[in-house]
Formats: C-alpha cells, sequence, structure tokens
C-alpha cells in the first residue's frame, strides 16, 4: 500500500485568475471575485461574525489566482446547495495540490492522510473571532469536504481521511515546536481508513508533501514521518510559482535524524540501541572505519551486562585497545564505572548493586591470585558448585590468626568442614589478615563497617533507593565523595601488584571510558556519514 500524507496551507485551494475566467468565456461579472459576493450572502456572512471577506489577489496581475481565508471558503462551500457547490467548484484552483499530483503518473496512491488544522478551542472569544486577521480564519479545517471531493476526482480509487491538528492551549499553538511535535506524534501514530488501522507492515511507500502549515507543523510531520516509515518514506516539494515538483531523497532526512539519535542514545550508554539505528548490525567488511565502531559498540554492549571478560575478549581478539595487560583487579574498576553510569541514568539500585560487587568481587579475584592453592576450583575433589570458591582449612597455616578471626560459630563450621564459603565476613577476615595496612585505610574498611550492613538492609527492601541512600550506604554525604571511595577500595586492592599506580578517577581506570570516548568522536556529525 502506497499512503501519501499532506499538510494543507490556508492558499492551497484558491479561486481562479481573470486570464483564466477569459479563456472560459466567462463575462466580467463572472469573474471569481464578483462571482463571490453571491455566494457569500448575508446568512453565511453572519455565520462569519459579518467580516466582509473578500477575494484578493497579492500583485493585481490577470494570470494571478484569487485567494481567500480558507475557513471562509470552507463555510461558504459546505453552506451551499449543491448546485451552487457545483458552481463554486467550477472555480476552485489547486495550484501546489496539481503539482503534486503530476508525480503520480505511475503508482497512485491507495490512501490520502490530509493533515487539516482547526484552531476553533484557542479561539473561543467572539471578540478575538472578529478580528479578520485571527489566525482561527486560516484554519484549514472547512477545507475537508473540498479535498475530498479534489482527490476523489484525481484517484478515484483511494481511500481518503482528514487528521486534524486541534490545540487546546492558547499558550501552546501551531506554532509552539514541542507541543506541535507532540500533536503530531500523537495524530500519526495510528492510520486508519474507512475504520481499519494500518499496520507499518501492509505500507510500501509513504509520500509525504510537508511544505503547507506552520513552520512548526513542516517540521514536526518530516520528524514523525521519518521516525515511524523510515526507509519507506519519500518526499514531495513543490514551488507554487515555477511549478517545479521534485523528490528529496530521505536519507537527506533520515540520515541527519539518525545520526541525533544515535548521538541521544550514545549519551545515555546504549551502544545496542546506537549501532542499531545506525544501520551497523551487519557491514560490509571493506570498511574499516565503520567496522571499528561496530566493535567497539559490540564490546560495549557486553560491558553494560557487566560482561567484562566478554568485553576484554572483544577488545583484544579485534585489536580495538592494546588490553594485553588486562590485569586481575581490572573487572573491578569496569564495576566501579558501571556503577557511577548507572547512578548518573538515575538507577541508584544498580549504582549501589555494581559499586559493592566491585569492592567483594576484587577481593575474590585477589584471593584467587594470593592464594590460589587455598581455594577449591572448579574441577577441584572438594569444589562444590552449590556454595562456589571455598577456602580450604589448610590456610590457617599460612595465616595463623585468621580462624581466631572468626566467630565461634563459623571456627566450628570452618573446622568440621574442612573448607568456608569465599564471600562476607570470611573474605573480609583473610584480606585483613593478609593485609594489615587495611587499619589505616578508611575506604577499604567501609566495606565492612558500613557497606556490607546497608547493602543487606537495602537489597531486602522491594522499593527504589534515594541518592543519599547510596552514599550512606558507603559512608559518604555527595557523588564526588562516593566515587572517592569506591575508587579508594578497588585501588587498595589491586595495591597487591608491585608495579600498580593508582589512578585518580574513575574515568581513568576504566577502560569502557576510552571506547566510550571514542565513540562519541567516531559518530559526531563531522567525522560519521549516514
Amino acid at each position: 500500500m502506497n499512503i501519501w500524507i499532506l499538510t494543507i496551507g490556508s492558499s492551497d485551494v484558491q479561486l481562479e485568475s481573470d486570464k483564466i475566467n477569459r479563456e472560459k468565456g466567462l463575462t466580467e461579472k463572472q469573474r471569481s471575485h464578483k462571482v463571490w459576493s453571491e455566494w457569500y450572502d448575508e446568512a453565511i456572512k453572519e455565520e462569519c461574525h459579518d467580516i466582509l471577506f473578500v477575494p484578493k489577489q497579492s500583485y493585481n496581475e490577470s494570470d494571478e489566482s484569487y485567494r481567500i481565508e480558507a475557513r471562509v471558503v470552507g463555510t461558504v462551500y459546505e453552506s451551499s446547495s449543491l448546485k451552487v457547490q457545483d458552481e463554486i467548484w467550477s472555480y476552485l484552483t489547486f495550484p501546489l495540490l496539481d503539482n503534486f499530483v503530476r508525480e503520480f503518473k505511475i503508482s497512485h496512491p491507495d490512501a490520502i492522510a490530509i493533515i487539516l488544522t482547526d484552531q476553533s478551542e484557542i479561539f473561543k472569544d467572539n471578540k478575538a473571532r472578529r478580528k479578520p486577521k485571527c489566525a482561527y480564519w486560516q484554519d484549514t479545517c472547512k477545507l475537508e469536504p473540498i479535498l475530498k471531493r479534489y482527490f476523489q476526482d484525481k484517484f478515484p480509487e483511494a481511500k481518503c481521511e482528514p487528521i486534524f491538528l486541534s490545540p487546546t492551549s492558547a499558550d501552546k499553538g501551531l506554532d509552539d515546536w514541542n507541543y506541535v511535535l507532540d500533536l503530531v506524534r500523537q495524530k500519526l501514530r495510528t492510520f486508519k481508513f474507512d475504520g481499519k488501522e494500518i499496520k507499518n507492515e501492509e505500507i510500501k511507500t509513504v509520500y509525504v508533501s510537508h511544505q503547507a502549515g506552520t513552520p512548526a507543523i513542516s517540521s514536526a510531520v518530516q520528524f514523525v514521518t521519518l521516525a515511524r516509515f523510515r526507509n519507506n518514506v519519500e518526499f514531495l516539494v513543490s514551488n507554487e510559482y515555477n511549478l517545479e515538483t521534485r523528490k528529496i531523497p530521505r536519507s537527506t532526512y533520515l540520515g541527519a535524524i539518525q545520526l541525533q539519535e544515535a548521538q541521544a542514545l550514545l549519551e545515555r550508554y546504549d551502544y545496542a540501541g546506537v549501532r542499531d539505528i545506525l544501520g551497523l548490525t551487519k557491514i560490509a567488511q571493506n570498511n574499516p572505519k565503520e567496522k571499528r565502531i561496530k566493535d567497539l559498540l559490540d564490546a560495549g554492549e557486553q560491558w553494560n551486562f557487566a560482561e567484562f571478560q566478554k568485553f576484554k575478549k572483544i577488545l583484544a581478539d579485534r585489536k580495538l585497545l592494546p588490553v594485553h595487560n588486562f590485569p586481575w583487579y581490572q573487572s573491578g574498576f569496569e564495576s566501579i564505572y558501571l556503577a557511577w553510569v548507572r547512578f548518573e541514568q538515575g538507577s541508584t539500585v544498580d549504582a549501589l548493586f555494581h559499586s559493592f560487587r566491585a569492592a567483594e568481587g576484587s577481593m575474590i579475584k585477589w584471593a584467587e591470585k594470593r592464594y590460589s592453592s587455598q581455594i577449591t576450583k572448579e574441577g577441584d575433589p572438594d569444589y562444590n558448585r552449590k556454595y562456589g570458591p571455598q577456602l580450604r582449612f589448610s590456610i590457617c597455616k599460612e595465616l595463623p590468626g585468621y580462624l581466631n578471626a572468626l566467630s565461634p560459630a563459623m571456627q566450628t563450621n570452618f573446622r568440621d568442614r574442612g573448607n568456608i564459603g569465599l564471600y562476607g565476613v570470611s573474605l573480609y577476615e583473610l584480606l585483613k589478615q593478609a593485609r594489615p595496612d587495611w587499619q589505616n585505610h578508611p575506604d577499604i574498611k567501609t566495606v565492612w563497617e558500613v557497606a556490607s550492613k546497608q547493602r543487606n538492609n537495602d537489597f531486602h527492601r522491594i522499593e527504589g533507593l534515594q541518592e543519599s541512600e547510596v552514599f550512606k550506604a558507603w559512608a559518604t554525604d555527595n557523588s564526588t565523595d562516593w566515587k572517592k571511595r569506591i575508587l579508594g577500595c578497588i585501588n587498595f586492592i589491586a595495591q597487591e601488584e608491585d608495579r600498580f599506580q593508582e589512578f585518580t578517577s574513575l574515568e581513568e581506570a576504566s577502560l569502557m571510558a576510552k571506547v566510550h570516548n571514542e565513540l562519541v568522536e567516531a559518530i559526531a556529525p563531522n567525522n560519521f556519514q549516514t
């Protein structure tokens, strides 16, 4: 199905020029501007608040058509008898519409949606309507019967439906860009012809003529039709004066909108969304620039899922960044940066989850590196998949103070089972026994003194979290101090490495921050062509 969507302006329906009248053999009294007074009788004039609306020309030239306010033309036609309607019809001319129609020589539209305006709700006051220049009189809603007749004559098989833009607030009329965009988006969300809704998959081509109406309407129609129909859109534009009509490639419009949408998605760290909207799901292998962007977005998608090993693998395998030295502690830095991103996105529960997970997860990785022989691993006879990594009782020989650091109940359980779960208190005490310098480090001690307890309380509530609760869980008062604290924790754990140098910011510590910055640059308007 082919659909034609077009806006209608107040000058799209006109009365024939004197030259045309003469060519038809009409007398002086039968000229458009003279016979108008017969149609615009006293009864209709009264309906139009006794305003003397008369046909006008801009340049007073014989070959120039006469114009009259759109609502008035429609009211006169609608109020007249069928015989008079036929007479009025014989005088009407449609310069812009005729230009468009000529473009449909091969394929005709199956359905036509005409966008009309009706500002009666914001011009209810008769005082406003009594002014001839009131925008109320420029409304095109009353042209509906004329336009339906026109399109029925040109495309007998096509269905024709009006779409009315009817603002309800005087503060937000048809010149308000944001308001009109919402209005058009709402009206074009679905299409119904003869009561039947038309699905996107039924549509082959959507022709769009958006020149008429206010600039806000024209812009909104462009944006909404492209956003909904994308590659199925063809734009028809015409010049009223030289009768030239041409098609503008959808790519000219769509490319700019797609790039804007992609940049907005990138600001929200929606890497999969950026990839899809830029059409990079599948790309030609001979385009190295686009391939690199796609690979970076693929890596970002895995990072968003907190799949940091998969993130690393993509970076390494596809040679995107020098990650040959992706140390055991790097996942912890990625996790705290992810916590910050989630916080910026307003997802405070995720922010707390990822920040605590970064700390405890990094401790586990530290333990697995330092005490590998003392920790059960998958494949070991004493490994229990249900409980995950377990610390063997033999650790007490390396760290004599470890057993007494546990509670009496935990000590008994440790002796009886021969191992203990590597999480919570047993994990914290392992770090404390191995790294006595924790006592002089206010950031790391916050993990077990405050964060673990607060985490348990917050995660057992089926509610959201206030930002202040995230800060409180880490014994901080604001986002700046919270970022410093979680960074300080991972810096402390990573100091196990002799050559490790502390990071001073989350962005410096995270590889994803570098990937993100490269993507921002790569899809900047001057660098990326859609």
